[in-house]
């Protein structure tokens, strides 16, 4: 080979190489689910509204959900199998109409996210996000009772007016809460939200439109901790939107998502994926309320 041969094919190699590095990668291949069945119910039947869960990010095995409106500002903790674990009341909070809740990693520490979201009439014109410090706890003990301080209140308003909303996740990768309206019609609204650090007295932020999801009664929703996909709940069944690394949430809800099928449920409000990003758990109203899992299925994702 000559050396302009030579210099040729390292310029198409490099050029080559360019265009692949520039190229953006495919969102995760589906994953494989079983059968959903209940797992557990929760021993505890103050739960009788379960609106809202999350896994512990500091516990193994352990959950946090709360009541929906009505209820005194306050979460519980259980673990598979139902038991009650931990209830705290939490101070500087109020329980409007608390609707869901997530938890993220933030450091050695864990995250909740309490959402004060609902507003059946749409006559709300804030809305507030409570974040709050996770407690340690031990799995071995039963019953604990304490209370909590919120961290950070987050007010905040959507851009178009008031809304219902019952879904609320966060994702960590980009730093970013999804909240998704409530709709008696086929579509529903995506807003994003950015994670503040702090908020000063009477700042009310404002959620902006990303995406309408051609679905009716969205209930719950959560992200999972690699941020690539999304599930998303309505009184019947699940539906999960994937993104790539570098994709924009937008452009993933704007694609069709997968029906995930999940067990009937009396009221389903409640979803959230386990902590290995993949195994969906979630839980109904009514007491004492079950906790249902719908297992991702070792081996390959499915093509």
């Amino acid at each position: 080979m000559t050396r302009a041969m030579l210099a040729l094919s390292l310029a198409s190699a490099a050029i080559s190489a360019l265009a692949g590095a520039g190229k953006p990668k495919a969102p995760p291949a589906p994953i494989e689910y079983g059968r959903g069945r209940q797992v557990g119910a929760l021993a505890d039947e103050s739960i009788d509204e379960s609106s809202g869960l999350a896994p512990s990010r500091l516990t193994p095995g352990v959950f946090w959900t709360h009541n929906d409106s009505g209820d005194q500002p306050r979460i519980f903790a259980f673990n598979a199998k139902g038991e009650d674990l931990a209830a705290f009341d939490i101070q500087g909070a109020i329980n409007r109409d608390w609707e869901d809740m997530a938890s993220f990693p933030r450091g050695d520490d864990g995250l909740l996210v309490l959402a004060d979201v609902g507003d059946n009439a749409a006559d709300h014109d804030d809305c507030t996000l409570y974040l709050l410090r996770e407690p340690r706890l031990d799995p071995r003990k039963r019953g604990v009772r304490g209370k909590l301080k919120v961290e950070l209140a987050i007010d905040f308003r959507y851009e178009d007016g008031p809304h219902n909303c019952e879904a609320v996740a966060v994702d960590t990768t980009s730093k970013t809460i999804l909240l998704a309206t409530k709709a008696l019609a086929e579509t529903s609204k995506v807003y994003a939200l950015a994670i503040p650090r702090k908020t000063a007295r009477d700042t009310v932020l404002v959620a902006k439109t990303i995406a309408m999801l051609r679905l009716r009664l969205v209930t719950g929703m959560d992200v999972s901790p690699d941020g690539l996909r999304a599930i998303v709940l309505t009184y019947g069944n699940a539906y999960e939107f994937t993104r790539g690394p570098d994709e924009a949430w937008a452009k993933a809800f704007a694609r069709m998502p997968r029906m995930i099928a999940v067990p009937p449920r009396r009221q389903g409000e409640a979803i959230c994926y386990g902590p290995d990003g993949k195994t969906l758990y979630l839980t109904s109203e009514g007491a004492p309320c079950p906790f249902i899992e719908v297992p991702a299925l070792a081996g390959k994702p499915k093509e």
